[in-house]
């Protein structure tokens, strides 16, 4: 509890999955078993994350469903099930922690090595999105907690110049790591992003990331200001 203010296990849950995440996308810059551990860690992480939010699977049929809400579930679901595939795949062609109980066939499968290399590039624009649809309600309980409280003349200028960096580094991020190419499961051996320093490799990913999450609160604030008119 900082200020009186109380920071929650959903909160720290929160951060603690996107620093694996960050970790688990720097394999370059890791060893390959350390790579495979913090990728365990990162689903356990992941499936304490639902366990946190497992009202939201029995709450379908109540409320009512919006442009927002049908985004959010969409983009929910599509984490869950890239999470699930890209640790299975990445398991299926473990080099040290599974290596002994896979069967070659399944350990040099290039349709598995695609998945696990692609899949997590969906992640982070899915992870990015979902950011961003709550990243209002996120920002307010973070200032709340660590009672930050910025004069309104900063906070509006903030809240123009950050976003328009935050787009310019994420699409220079996603030409340096050819996200369309990733995506497109297209067989690649190294980028441009790959060969920088670990520092600049997480930044350039941040940065993608954070553009999504720049066009996850657009749409929510959207949605909300259709609703006002």
């Amino acid at each position: 509890m900082i200020n009186g203010q109380k920071i929650t296990g959903r909160m720290v849950m929160t951060v603690i999955l996107l620093v694996l995440f960050l970790l688990v996308m720097s394999f370059h810059h890791i060893p390959k078993i350390l790579h495979e551990i913090i990728g365990l860690v990162w689903l356990i992480a992941a499936l304490i994350h639902i366990w946190q939010n497992r009202r939201w699977f029995t709450s379908f049929g109540k409320g009512q469903w919006d442009l927002v809400r049908a985004i959010n579930t969409i983009i929910s679901i599509g984490l869950i099930i890239g999470l699930l595939v890209a640790v299975a795949a990445g398991s299926g062609i473990s080099h040290h922690l599974f290596k002994g109980i896979m069967p070659m066939d399944i350990r040099r499968s290039i349709t598995l090595q695609q998945l696990h290399v692609s899949l997590p590039y969906y992640l982070l624009i899915f992870m990015g999105l979902h950011w961003g649809l709550h990243f209002d309600s996120w920002l307010s309980q973070w200032k709340n907690a660590l009672n930050i409280d910025l004069p309104a003349k900063a906070s509006r200028i903030i809240a123009v110049v950050l976003p328009m960096a935050i787009i310019f580094g994420g699409i220079y991020g996603s030409i340096l790591n050819r996200v369309g190419d990733r995506l497109l499961m297209l067989h690649i051996f190294g980028t441009e992003a790959v060969n920088e320093p670990m520092g600049i490799y997480v930044l350039l990913l941040l940065a993608i990331m954070g553009m999504y999450v720049v066009i996850g609160r657009f749409i929510r604030k959207n949605e909300r200001y259709k609703r006002t008119s």
